[in-house]
């Protein structure tokens, strides 16, 4: 709804201008600077108008529930009955909302709700009517709040970082501004009527911005003509695929760019980004698998959700490594899937032709409670029958082939709450 929208743009506002405030308080309580100043007074007004925003929305919403009246999805009761509330899966709403969209043209809200009505029933015909149209870059329509989340948080156990502890943070207005360490603190003990030393703790600014992920899938129209409650579970997983690969990829190797989130390969500090011992063997590995765990060890981290990041090329190779008798050096990694209490987040996303010569790969160790994702909790949905697609380098045309491209837009941005929470292997060359 647009108050809760209202609601957490306040709450994002409200907590960037707190940020700004610690940030000041934390270097000898200082005045904020001009610069800031100016950021902190636009913070204000934007707050008030959203008080304004909101204020006026309570009054609409008191002057409906007074008016009570129910409302009506469709024309006349459809002749076969709506058929039975079953209960939904995980993010299967996404999937309804984009079924609807691409069986009526994604043209006509009535025709999308009635359609969505009498295929799943009255709740997903009403969540339908009742959806926004995105008034913003990105088009189509703004799938709830709660739904998107849902939906979201499906995509943790497909993204590796995620999978490992990554912190989801909410963005609800696109941007979010809050402090980050960047060196740690030093404590001391002091006698009676001895003032307390300071902890030198420096801190900077941690900002994120939205980043646009926009994911394409085609579907038949045949598929969609014979929708029921398969198909939205088909196509949500089709859309979470499609997002989580590049989620993946981008959140662990993206470069730095405008347009896209940073990946942990280029968060992480210069002095983690450490070169694999040359002519690897077993004490060379043993000590460079060591290296990577003390470089964030020693940044006096709280290691909450620790583990590796490995393409299966490499976890292979350390699988099977032995040692001088034969014996399996890690056994834990069959056993368990971790490596030295570790665990082991395997995904291709790590390539293994890296290097001149193609053959070299990377290894990730992270506290990855301190790797955050800015999610503005925010899916936009649309459809097209004319749009054409890269399958593979082959570009298809959607009409010729009968079918309808649903697109979906998430936002998000990636920071490191500390940059040597992250640490780098490069140039592995480690093969079974």
């Amino acid at each position: 709804m647009r108050i809760t929208a209202l609601k957490a743009s306040l709450a994002a506002v409200i907590a960037s201008m707190d940020g700004a405030l610690e940030l000041a308080a934390s270097e000898d309580n200082r005045d904020l600077t001009a610069e800031e100043q100016t950021q902190f007074d636009a913070w204000q007004k934007e707050a008030e108008g959203l008080q304004a925003s909101i204020k006026r929305e309570e009054s609409i919403l008191a002057l409906k529930a007074s008016a009570a009246a129910p409302i009506v999805v469709g024309g006349p009761a459809p002749t076969v009955p709506a058929t039975v509330k079953q209960k939904m899966e995980p993010g299967a709403m996404v999937g309804r909302i984009a079924v609807a969209i691409a069986a009526t043209g994604g043209n006509d809200q009535r025709a999308m709700a009635n359609h969505a009505q009498q295929i799943w029933g009255d709740e997903t015909g009403q969540i339908v009517a009742n959806m926004e149209q995105s008034t913003n870059a990105k088009g189509g329509y703004l799938v709830d709040t709660d739904y998107s989340r849902d939906f979201i948080d499906l995509l943790r156990p497909q993204v590796v970082i995620r999978r490992l502890g990554a912190r989801s943070v909410p963005m609800p207005d696109g941007n979010l501004t809050m402090r980050k360490k960047t060196a740690g603190t030093q404590a001391s003990y002091v006698g009676e009527r001895v003032p307390a030393p300071t902890t030198d703790m420096q801190v900077g600014q941690l900002t994120m911005n939205a980043k646009k992920l926009m994911a394409l899938v085609p579907i038949t129209n045949q598929l969609i003509r014979r929708a029921s409650f398969g198909v939205d579970n088909l196509v949500r997983d089709d859309l979470l695929s499609s997002a989580a690969v590049k989620e993946d990829q981008q959140f662990l190797r993206g470069a730095v760019a405008a347009g896209a989130p940073t990946g942990a390969r280029y968060l992480a500090a210069a002095g983690n980004v450490l070169a694999m011992t040359a002519d690897p063997d077993l004490l060379t590995v043993s000590s460079d698998l060591s290296r990577l765990i003390l470089a964030v060890k020693n940044a006096n981290l709280p290691m909450l959700s620790c583990g590796w990041v490995m393409s299966p090329t490499v976890k292979e190779f350390l699988a099977n490594l032995r040692d001088g008798n034969g014996n399996i050096v890690y056994p834990s990694i069959e056993a368990n899937n971790t490596l030295k209490g570790y665990q082991i987040g395997e995904t291709t996303s790590v390539p293994d032709n890296l290097g001149v010569g193609g053959n070299e790969s990377e290894l990730y160790f992270g506290d990855w409670s301190q790797f955050l994702i800015g999610d503005t909790y925010q899916v936009a949905l649309a459809a097209s029958t004319e749009a054409a697609y890269d399958d593979n380098g082959t570009i298809r045309a959607a009409f010729s082939n009968d079918e309808t491209v649903i697109r979906l837009i998430e936002e998000h941005d990636t920071q490191l709450r500390y940059d040597r929470a992250v640490s780098v292997l490069t140039g592995v060359t480690w093969k079974p």
